[in-house]
């Protein structure tokens, strides 16, 4: 990588150098296979915008893997590479790691989302595994988001439909800063490992959130759902500013909680949060 970790796709080794392992004997490498598209990337608490991406990583952002290499066609030198990773399904996250014949280049965890391949990496220098999906400002790690892109054959012909273009409602797009303001309020709701983060979100530039997590309650389990923080809005350059008023964590009141919005919708949106940390949010209301 051209900027921060040493890791990533460097263009270092020659395929018919690798140690491969067969996906038909390990099933664990199946959902792998097939051609990834980078579509968001954070290192070290920098949002790498979508466009910028092609020349950020070596790979362009565009990789092939089968069985357990990684393969692309830099954009800078026109030539094949490829990179062996190896996979870790006992451990919780799961780990993903870089390796060479002498020693791992990254290690990291992994986790498949709704047809996405989610992947964060550090540097084995400059810190042990990551255990969570972040890349917050020092961490030194790098955070990416990766969809599998459409068969070759499945593109060659496609259908009326597939060619009409959407509603413009269900396209997500950037926005300017008055028009996400405009787009902002509602009730969006997160889910993250503890549960869900339920935000609303109103037109008076006021905000509560409340958590929602499932508990067993007379032998029967149950949503039960608990209020966290309030406070006040704003938008400046993309990022909507949460000011947390009152809250059941002590340390947030008074302080701002930025939230970066990569993309929005009128049915969800995409954002890294406070922590680095990249999601998406479903409208609910």
């Amino acid at each position: 990588m051209k900027r921060g970790l040493k890791l990533a796709l460097p263009c270092l080794l020659a395929f018919g150098t690798l140690f491969l392992y067969a996906a038909d004997k390990d099933p664990e490498l199946q959902p792998f296979q097939g051609r990834w598209e980078v579509k968001e990337l954070v290192e070290n608490g920098h949002v790498i915008p979508h466009d910028a991406i092609r020349e950020w990583l070596p790979s362009g952002g565009h990789i092939e893997i089968a069985d357990n290499a990684l393969m692309y066609v830099s954009p800078q030198d026109g030539k094949k590479h490829a990179k062996v990773f190896a996979i870790d399904a006992t451990q919780y996250p799961k780990g993903f790691d870089m390796v060479t014949r002498e020693k791992k280049e990254a290690v990291g965890i992994f986790r498949f989302d709704e047809g996405r391949l989610v992947v964060c990496l550090s540097d084995p220098e400059d810190g042990p595994r990551p255990t969570e999906f972040s890349a917050k400002e020092g961490s030194k790690r790098m955070l990416m988001v990766l969809q599998r892109k459409p068969d070759h054959a499945a593109t060659e012909k496609p259908t009326a439909a597939a060619t009409s273009p959407a509603p413009a409602s269900v396209a997500a797009k950037i926005l300017t800063d008055a028009e996400l303001a405009k787009m902002m309020p509602g009730t969006w709701r997160f889910k993250d490992d503890a549960g869900a983060l339920i935000i609303t979100v109103n037109g008076d530039s006021t905000w509560s959130s409340i958590r929602e997590v499932q508990e067993m309650r007379l032998f029967k389990k149950m949503f039960v759902q608990t209020p966290v923080s309030s406070g006040n809005w704003s938008v400046k350059n993309g990022t909507v500013n949460f000011l947390c008023t009152a809250s059941v964590h002590p340390d947030r009141i008074n302080h701002n909680l930025p939230f970066t919005i990569r993309s929005i919708s009128e049915k969800d949106l995409i954002f890294v949060d406070f922590v680095g940390r990249l999601g998406k949010a479903v409208k609910v209301l």
